[in-house]
């Protein structure tokens, strides 16, 4: 297939009920999260960086809001519909799993896209396309005030606006793709509610209160809160160096298990009931 069919097909997936769904839960969710701080820029009657995004998803609760969507829009892994038979027995099963991951990298890209643009317009009205910390930030960093998660001063001193937020652009769709994958993958040797509850636990896993901070080294979903990083000498917590190599490492992984189980598994009908 060329990349106009292929880039034709993604389209069509992402344009679904499941995409709906899931970007009016995430606007809803932002903006009760980010009220307070609309809500502190308009009481010091300032504005501030529209980047907004890499701190309010620090917040517990609404990190599982964000990858309970994620898990919702890849429900219909491993993509096994009755119609799926023709595009293999067309296209042959090496090119057809590629597609499928194909599709689930370039759906964690546009899922992240989607998330950074939604946070930066729900703070319209408190915000001004720069690339300095304001002193919205910088008070609630001080103040250790909360914008349903808490400013972290380390991470406004050691990056820019833009440079964090493209670090979590990044390592979102990433994750997001790891996400997936491990779905996509689990549920092709495995029953399928056996794969939800295996991403379910690794999705998770990190948002639970009562983990150990050594978690962090093991778990990637924690790696999409930047209050989390190494900053400086403090080995508790994983380096940008590490959290890279680390999610391609393990996407790698699950491509390779993934095509190996698709050379040979029998065609299975696993259309949603």
């Amino acid at each position: 297939m060329n990349i106009r069919a292929n880039l034709d097909n993604f389209i069509h997936r992402i344009c679904s009920l499941r995409s709906v769904t899931l970007f009016v839960t995430w606007i809803c969710m932002l903006d009760i999260e980010l009220g307070v701080f609309r809500e502190e820029a308009s009481a010091l009657g300032v504005k501030d960086t529209f980047v907004i995004l890499p701190f309010v998803q620090t917040d517990m609760y609404f990190s599982k809001v964000i990858l309970l969507g994620v898990l919702c829009f890849f429900s219909n892994a491993p993509f096994m519909d009755k119609s799926e038979m023709y595009v293999i027995s067309r296209i042959g099963r090496k090119r057809w799993g590629m597609r499928n991951i194909q599709y689930i990298f370039f759906a964690g890209i546009v899922l992240s896209l989607a998330l950074a643009c939604f946070s930066s317009l729900t703070v319209l009205p408190a915000v001004k396309w720069s690339n300095e910390w304001g002193n919205v930030y910088h008070t609630l960093s001080v103040t250790r005030s909360t914008i349903g998660a808490v400013i972290s001063g380390k991470t406004i001193a050691a990056f820019s606006p833009f440079e964090l937020l493209a670090h979590i652009i990044v390592i979102d769709s990433l994750i997001f793709a790891l996400i997936g994958m491990l779905l996509y993958v689990s549920s092709l040797y495995l029953p399928r509610v056996w794969g939800y509850l295996i991403t379910i636990v690794f999705a998770f896993l990190p948002t639970m209160y009562w983990m150990p901070f050594d978690i962090q080294y093991f778990s990637p979903c924690s790696w999409m809160y930047p209050s989390q990083w190494r900053y400086g000498q403090d080995m508790n917590y994983p380096s940008l160096t590490y959290i890279y190599t680390a999610l391609f490492l393990l996407l790698l992984l699950l491509i390779r298990i993934g095509q190996a189980r698709i050379h040979r598994a029998a065609w299975i009908s696993r259309e949603e009931v």
